[in-house]
């Protein structure tokens, strides 16, 4: 049996730490590993595939398991979920080159692979990344309401760095950093004061791969990791509703479990994840 795990950080095994620092989880430590030595423990030999990308959102998924599908065609479909404060800004490189996807993988054993991708035709959006822009804006309004305790942990230059190293001189129409902060912050707002199409698109991107997935016969396993989800006002389909790992544990276990301030485990964790859900979830597949 392949299994893919496709997902963001809490997938792939990284981390930010006030004490440690930023880093991952080893290999061993992460859900996808622990998952796939849990099922060979129960006789059940597989090959699982980590696809996590850090920071990437829901709209990020279909690229990432369009590849797996092409490259490795998994049986299982593990898709954890990630809050719907998060895009991506869609590039236009200069370079023919860069504007095609770029993926590959790691053989870390013949039952482990981890994939990761190299795309610089976009650029992941999420919530720190809004608040340093605004925190460094010369929009007062945009400075006052921004609690500068929040991702103090990340330097006031990562808005600049990223701007210098994916679009100064390397895309067209050009953007000046000014207007790279203002489409960040403008883009969270947006995210931000419940407009309906967030939601909508929200939801609608999971449930168009869920069903896609199942179309191609493929089995799928929907879990969000945070009970954050956006409220939706839409006549056109249900929410569904698929497990929340904060609300697999009890409040005082969940925190214990967190080894950082962004919600990541570690391997212990990870392990009673894959003992308490995944693993029983594949399980129930192969009935």
């Amino acid at each position: 049996m392949k299994i893919a795990c496709v997902g963001c950080s809490w997938t792939e095994g990284s981390f930010h730490n006030f004490q440690l620092g930023s880093g991952y989880v080893d290999h061993y430590g992460t859900y996808p590993y622990i998952l796939q030595k849990w099922l060979s423990e129960k006789n059940l030999q597989s090959t699982v595939y980590n696809c996590g990308r850090a920071g990437s959102s829901v709209y990020f998924n279909p690229f990432t398991c369009d590849y797996i599908l092409k490259t490795f065609n998994p049986d299982v479909f593990i898709l954890q979920l990630t809050t719907f404060d998060r895009s991506f800004m869609k590039l236009d490189p200069l370079l023919p080159k860069d504007k095609q996807m770029q993926w590959g993988y790691d053989e870390i054993n013949k039952s482990y692979y981890k994939v990761w991708d190299n795309n610089v035709n976009m650029i992941h959006l999420t919530l720190g990344m809004s608040w340093i822009g605004a925190r460094t804006s010369n929009n007062i309004t945009r400075q006052a309401n921004v609690d500068k305790k929040l991702f103090k942990h990340v330097p006031d230059g990562l808005v600049e760095k990223i701007w210098k190293d994916r679009i100064k001189g390397k895309i067209v129409p050009e953007i000046s950093l000014a207007e790279f902060s203002d489409y960040v912050c403008t883009w969270y707002e947006q995210e931000a004061n419940d407009l309906n199409y967030a939601p909508y698109e929200y939801y609608n991107s999971i449930y168009s791969l869920v069903d896609q997935l199942q179309a191609l016969g493929k089995s799928v396993i929907p879990f969000y990791w945070l009970n954050h989800l956006p409220k939706l006002k839409t006549n056109l389909f249900p929410v569904r509703q698929f497990p929340i790992v904060e609300k697999l544990f009890d409040s005082k276990t969940f925190k214990e479990l967190q080894i950082d301030n962004g919600y990541h485990f570690g391997k212990q964790g990870n392990t009673r994840l894959v003992q308490e859900f995944l693993g029983p979830q594949v399980l129930e597949i192969t009935k």
